[in-house]
Parts: C-alpha cells; sequence; structure tokens
C-alpha cells in the first residue's frame, strides 16, 4: 500500500472517531475535518497527475533509449559501409594499376587500332563509357557516404529532442513528488491537530463524568457541584444545520424535539434544564454526544427557544427520578 493510501486511512479512521460527538464535535472540528478532506483530495489529484508524469517519464526515456539504439546502429552502418566502399575503391584502383602494368594498351593505341571510320567511332565511345562508368561508380561511393551522415545527423538530433523530453519528463514528476510530500506534511498536521482535540475532550468528558457520577463538589470550570442528581454548567445549543443527520445514539436529529447532547451521561436520560439567566425550564432526553471543548450539555433548538438560551449561557442540570445514573459513555 502506498504512503498516501496509509495517511487517507489514517484520516478516516480519525474522523470516525470523531462522530462519537457528532453534535458538538462536529462543530469544533469542522474545521479541521474540513481541511483534511480538501487535503486528501488535493493529494489524490496530485497522485493522479504524478502517476500520469511518471508515466510521460517511462514513455520519454524508453524514446531516448530507442533514439540512441538507432544513432548506435546508424554508427556501425556507417563504419561498415564506408569500409565497403573503401574496399571497392582500392580494388578499381589495383584493377587499373594492374592493367597498365601488365601491358594493357593504352586509349590511343586502342583508338588507332581501328580498322575504319565507324569502328574508330566505337571504340572512342566504349572508352568514354568506361570512363563515365568510374565517374558514376565514385559518384555513387561520394552520394552513400552522405547520405548516411545525414541520416546519422537526423538520429542525433532526434536522440538530443529525446532526451531534452526525458529530462523535462523527469523534472516535472520531481515537482509533484516535492507537492506530495509538502501536502502529507499539511495532512500529518491536521490530523495531529484533530487526535489532540479528541484527546481532550475524552479526558474532560472523564473528569465530567467522575466528578458529578457520585454528587461531587463544586469544581472549576464548566462544573459547579450540587446534589448527585443536579449539577451546573455552561450549556449551548445546535440545531438547523444537523437536521436529518443521525445522533450519536442512532436516532434521526430533529431541532424541533426537546432534547440534547451530554458529553457523558448516559442515553434517554431525563433531565431538567433550567437557564439561570431567564429562570425558565425544560425537560429534554439525552440522545447525543456534546458539546465538544466545552460546556455540559447541548440543547436542542426548540429546547433553547424555552428557556431563552441563545450563546453560551450557565443552567442548572436536574436528573430526574427514573433515569439511569451518570455513567462515562463510549
Amino acid at each position: 500500500m502506498r504512503p498516501w493510501v496509509h495517511l487517507t486511512v489514517l484520516v478516516v479512521i480519525v474522523v470516525l472517531l470523531a462522530a462519537a460527538a457528532p453534535a458538538g464535535a462536529a462543530r469544533s472540528v469542522a474545521a479541521q475535518r474540513s481541511t483534511a478532506a480538501q487535503v486528501m483530495a488535493r493529494l489524490d489529484r496530485l497522485q493522479a497527475k504524478r502517476d500520469a508524469a511518471a508515466q510521460r517519464e517511462q514513455a520519454a526515456h524508453l524514446r531516448l533509449t530507442l533514439a540512441r539504439e538507432a544513432v548506435a546502429n546508424a554508427k556501425t552502418e556507417i563504419a561498415s559501409a564506408t569500409a565497403s566502399l573503401a574496399t571497392a575503391r582500392e580494388a578499381l584502383a589495383e584493377a587499373l594499376v594492374a592493367n597498365y602494368k601488365g601491358g594493357g594498351e593504352d586509349a590511343v593505341a586502342y583508338v588507332l587500332a581501328s580498322g575504319s571510320f565507324s569502328d574508330l567511332v566505337s571504340r572512342v565511345d566504349t572508352l568514354s563509357r568506361v570512363a563515365g562508368g568510374d565517374r558514376d561508380l565514385i559518384a555513387q561511393i561520394n552520394a552513400a557516404q552522405k547520405l548516411l551522415r545525414d541520416r546519422e545527423g537526423e538520429l542525433q538530433a532526434n536522440a538530443a529532442t529525446a532526451e531534452a523530453a526525458a529530462h523535462d519528463a523527469t523534472a516535472a514528476r520531481s515537482q509533484l513528488d516535492s507537492a506530495i510530500a509538502r501536502t502529507r506534511a499539511v495532512l500529518a498536521g491536521v490530523n495531529a491537530d484533530i487526535r489532540a482535540q479528541l484527546a481532550g475532550e475524552r479526558s474532560r468528558r472523564s473528569h465530567l463524568a467522575s466528578k458529578h457520577s457520585d454528587g461531587g463538589s463544586s469544581g472549576s470550570g464548566s462544573g459547579g457541584g450540587g446534589s448527585a442528581n443536579v449539577f451546573y454548567g455552561e450549556c449551548t445549543w445546535y440545531g438547523p444545520g444537523f437536521a436529518g443527520h443521525r445522533t450519536a445514539d442512532g436516532e434521526i436529529f430533529d431541532p424541533t424535539k426537546l432534547t440534547a447532547a451530554s458529553p457523558w451521561l448516559p442515553f434517554n436520560t431525563m433531565l431538567k434544564v433550567t437557564n439561570l439567566a431567564t429562570g425558565l425550564s425544560v425537560q429534554v432526553r439525552v440522545n447525543d454526544r456534546g458539546p465538544f471543548g466545552r460546556g455540559v450539555l447541548d440543547l436542542s433548538a426548540h429546547a433553547a427557544q424555552i428557556v431563552g438560551l441563545s450563546g453560551w449561557q450557565r443552567v442548572r442540570i436536574q436528573i430526574l427520578p427514573g433515569a439511569a445514573r451518570p455513567a462515562i459513555m463510549p
């Protein structure tokens, strides 16, 4: 499995852990989760581009290899042809020299030996053809060598072009590798932030549960103490943005219902919540987890309207008879 796949799996696991508190937690870690999703999407796009660039790089190097092989083959052909032509030239020269040294008739004697005018014309024509054949052979040798040299130059140019293309493809792939590395670093940072927030929230929930589950004394932060069935703390609300989503206990969230999200109280615990600023009270049922990072309760929008709660306000929370005794929930 590729490293970026490991990172993606890690983020998915972290996001699933965050789902333990969908109402409050979603608001607090929404930015990090959104950022993680955007970074993963960018990472996927970069990886796709990188894979395409790697394929282009491989193809460019293959073309370069073939071009260099063609140049090498052309050089071999040129060397072979040059050697063959040199041998042909030497053979022609040796034949001419041998003919001369062997006492062969020279051209003048050959022409003067004609027996008639028509024979004279024929012999002159024969000598001209022989001389022309030698010239043609030499011209053909020179043309063949030029053709081979031109072919070699063309192959050398193709090889240079292929080399430049391979270099560009390698550079493009390297740039994408660097971009992927930077994106992975950003994603790792986002993951670390989410993990830190989740760890802090787990610690806060454990503290709330241990402080209030046996009627702990008044304390700091969002607590405030009370009896075994009454405690105080900061409360907020959530509503339309989460309508239709599933709560932590699996229900469909309805902001018009009288429900609440608690970090630690068991699901279906019935509570009487009194807004200390207005003196108004409402009964709600716990069916969700929240708020995240602060406070002890998250009211539905309708419940918050009844007690006149807006923003963060201090409330009195009474666990009604018949409800399960508070316990730390997963």
